[in-house]
């Protein structure tokens, strides 16, 4: 006997669950400082006119255009604050959560569909993007609709599912480069599935093929390894296991090139394993399909990732595999939704999505689990009295002196005058040490995993450039921000 609930309930149940993915996403929208990558976008990319805005994606950015064209006019109608402009994302992240219902209810059941809506509406992972002012809420949005329309066009056979199809996938390209990976997998399975239909599959591939071939140019101008190249200073299994980890927790923990807390991910895992386990014990064949197809998407986009990491062109960390969170959560809810399982499977994602919302809740009150407080940093640290340097961990820079809203510079070489040098160190860090011997402490303060410390010098010293890179602050590097009262007042 099936357990899915009629059309209406199933719609119901849907309208609650799209509110409760609201509710997550809204309710601490500006909890957080903008992050570096953040101050990016609505510091240097999106200030100013629109040729202005392409140029920048084309220089200092490594994604296709799509959102930076959309956010640009959104920040021109609400402001460049932290709930205006992550208010984007979080209506994408929102969008995503219908989508999901509908791809569990293609591949399965209207039951299946309630519990993959019910994992991206509560999917920490999901929740920290949809609170992120950049492209990846994009990303999941449309290699998500990419996804339904695909599993259509293989039911339907038809012309305007492979259209849809198309659009969506040529979405997900100018979204995110990494979505080639998924909409390859469903473009081979399309030609292969629906060869006797090739006039309409063959059009539907070649159309998404050149909105692909129209971006290499592009690719090519942002192809800057300072860009990238901090990803590979990790083993490369190291970041697929973290990958796993986040997709279950969240990037909590992981913002300040710190280990993920694989700890709070285990209930998470386990309770996916009982999902695939359950279908393939009690599933029928057509969840068994539903499961598999799903799987071979999401698991596929982070193999093709892992291969193209083995040829060289390694980019692989967390948030550029997003295209394979939402096939994977499908599969899950297939799982979850067996009719073989009845309650039990109903249970298990119960217990899955209560726990995920107790730690939504959970990193909203903790600092640590949040991104860093630059916000209340940049408050304690307060308007120049003297020249200064605040030495600082080299993603640091940007928010920090975004929040100063002054004419801060960052400074990479050369002899600088100090009277004053504040330094944010890891928490841990209980002495900075290497400072110049002039320099004494005056005061110290903790802001979760930062610790902020103020040393004053009597009279102003030039301080070589080497020496404030070789203070010990915990970080691998450290950024300095250099700004005295005559910058801030000109």
């Amino acid at each position: 006997m099936s357990l899915s609930p009629s059309r209406n309930g199933a719609l119901w149940a849907l309208g609650g669950l799209i509110a409760l993915g609201f509710a997550v996403r809204f309710a601490s929208l500006g909890v957080q400082s903008y992050h570096h990558d953040e101050v990016i976008t609505v510091g240097r990319v999106i200030p100013g006119g629109f040729v202005h805005m392409l140029e920048e994606v084309k220089r200092s950015e490594s994604n296709p255009p799509l959102y930076y064209v959309l956010v640009w006019g959104w920040a021109k109608l609400f402001g460049t604050g932290e709930v205006a402009i992550r208010s984007l994302s979080a209506l994408f992240g929102l969008g995503t959560v219908p989508i999901a219902y509908m791809i569990g209810a293609e591949l399965s059941n209207r039951r299946a569909g309630l519990i993959g809506a019910a994992i991206v509406a509560v999917n920490p992972m999901l929740i920290w993007y949809s609170q992120e002012a950049r492209s990846y809420p994009l990303l999941v949005f449309f290699a998500a609709a990419s996804l339904l329309f695909f599993v259509r066009a293989l039911r339907t056979r038809g012309t305007v599912d492979l259209a849809l199809w198309a659009l969506a996938s040529a979405l997900a390209l100018c979204s995110h480069y990494f979505a080639v990976f998924a909409v390859g997998i469903e473009a081979l399975w399309l030609l292969v599935a629906l060869r006797d239909r090739w006039r309409a599959a063959l059009p539907a591939v070649l159309g998404v093929g050149a909105v692909g071939l129209a971006l290499v140019p592009l690719i090519a101008a942002q192809n800057n390894p300072t860009h990238i190249g901090w990803i590979d200073h990790s083993l490369l299994s190291t970041r697929v296991f973290e990958t796993g980890v986040s997709f279950l927790i969240g990037e909590t923990g992981h913002v300040i090139a710190e280990p993920p807390r694989e700890r709070y991910a285990l209930l998470p895992a386990a309770l996916f394993g009982a999902a695939l386990l359950l279908v393939a014990l009690r599933g029928s064949r057509v969840e068994r399909r539903g499961t598999l197809l799903s799987a071979v998407v999401g698991l596929g986009v982070v193999g093709l990732a892992v291969l193209a990491a083995l040829l060289g062109k390694d980019y692989i960390v967390e948030r550029n595999l997003l295209p394979a969170l939402v096939p994977l959560a499908a599969a899950a809810a297939i799982g979850f939704a067996v009719d073989g399982a009845r309650r039990l499977g109903l249970l298990l994602a119960i217990v899955l999505c209560a726990y995920w919302l107790a730690f939504d809740v959970h990193v909203t009150q903790t600092p640590n689990l949040q991104r860093p407080d630059y916000k209340a940093l940049v408050d304690e640290i307060g308007a120049p009295r003297s020249p200064r340097a605040i030495l600082t961990w080299k993603l640091a820079a940007d928010p920090v002196r975004f929040y100063l809203r002054d004419r801060s510079l960052r400074i990479y070489s050369g002899r600088t005058p100090l009277r004053e040098i504040d330094v944010i160190a890891k928490s841990r860090v209980k002495h900075v040490s290497g400072l110049p011997p002039a320099f004494r402490e005056a005061a110290r303060v903790r802001f979760g995993r930062f610790t902020l410390t103020r040393f004053m010098a009597k009279r102003t010293h030039q301080i070589p450039f080497y020496l404030l890179r070789k203070v010990r602050t915990g970080f691998g590097a450290n950024a300095v921000v250099f700004d005295s009262p005559s910058r801030a007042e000109s």
